[in-house]
């Protein structure tokens, strides 16, 4: 065979090896070390929908619930999945126009990946919801998540219960291995964060199968690998709801604190902070809102909390000696 003939066969024999090592090796690559497509494959086939556990209820010292929990939804979106979706529907039901739409999905998308679900409204208004749950059909990629969250049943109390805020990038950093995930809550104020381990409760997951055309079609063997959410634990205060209310009322229109003490236990009956705000303001739909209003634009700062944050000069230290000895 001629030298020309030889030369040329084994070039093309490196050709074809090149171009099988190639594909080999992007084959390996994408079973092997591609999570993106995995996710991606695995998000086609299955839905995970997180069930949040109840938050721990916090009592006063009667055993009467002065934080609770009640039932509310956020719109879930996998953005991956929601190009088909009628936008200018959903923008309508929602109140939102198309530019705002648009950002909000680059941000999540920036946040939490295209194919894991992320939370596009947190909690929905009851008439929202209601729009929502008529049209779904009409949004592919989107869901709507039932969601625990806090109620103040007496309105007081601000100060010392604290309240909810959402996770960010910069708190996850933070607590990386401590369970939380894009769209929860955390306390971040008050008993609510003094005791976040106590009341945070575990999430739990259901897997759901899904068709071609992303519709559920029951539970993945069954909920074989399913977990049960857990709700968190209770909390026993010192509190007296009755007193508190009546501390509140007293330092209405006024700038000041007042702390009111058990001798006997040491435990706190009530703590009043004034201003205050109605703590039902940092729950719901208008949470946001409510929380720059106040934190930013209302000069009286109801959000500081004067028990702890400020210092104020002592009136008659004589007449606690005398009370200390009275009592004794």
């Amino acid at each position: 065979m001629p030298v020309f003939n030889q030369s040329r066969s084994r070039v093309i024999q490196f050709i074809f090896a090149g171009v099988f090592i190639a594909i080999t090796g992007q084959l390996i690559n994408l079973q092997l070390f591609s999570s993106k497509y995995k996710l991606a494959a695995d998000n086609n086939a299955f839905y995970r929908k997180v069930i949040y556990p109840d938050r721990g209820i916090i009592f006063d010292r009667k055993k009467r619930g002065i934080l609770e929990n009640t039932i509310s939804y956020d719109l879930v979106v996998i953005p991956a999945e929601a190009r088909a979706t009628d936008t200018a529907t959903l923008c309508r039901l929602l109140n939102i126009d198309t530019a705002t739409y648009k950002k909000r999905m680059r941000d999540l998308i920036f946040k939490n990946t295209s194919v894991k679900p992320s939370v596009f409204e947190a909690l929905l208004t009851p008439e929202m919801f209601a729009k929502l749950n008529e049209n779904m059909y009409r949004f592919p990629g989107f869901s709507l998540n039932e969601r625990s969250v806090r109620t103040y049943p007496y309105s007081v109390g601000a100060a010392i219960l604290g309240y909810m805020a959402e996770v960010d990038t910069g708190f996850l950093r933070r607590h990386k291995d401590e369970g939380y995930e894009m769209g929860d809550y955390f306390g971040s104020t008050g008993l609510e964060n003094t005791y976040e381990k106590v009341l945070m409760g575990q999430r739990g997951i259901k897997r759901f199968i899904r068709d071609n055309k992303g519709r559920l079609q029951g539970s993945w063997e069954n909920g074989a690998y399913d977990t049960a959410a857990v709700a968190g634990n209770n909390l026993y205060s010192s509190i007296d709801v009755e007193l508190q209310q009546l501390g509140e009322k007293l330092m209405e229109n006024k700038v000041g604190s007042i702390v009111a003490i058990d001798p006997q236990t040491g435990g706190i009956l009530c703590m009043v902070s004034a201003p205050t705000y109605n703590p039902n303001y940092l729950t719901g739909n208008q949470r946001k809102k409510h929380l720059v209003e106040m934190l930013y634009f209302d000069p009286r700062l109801p959000l500081l909390n004067r028990t702890l944050g400020t210092f104020y000069s002592p009136g008659s230290t004589f007449k606690t000696m005398v009370g200390i000895i009275g009592m004794n």
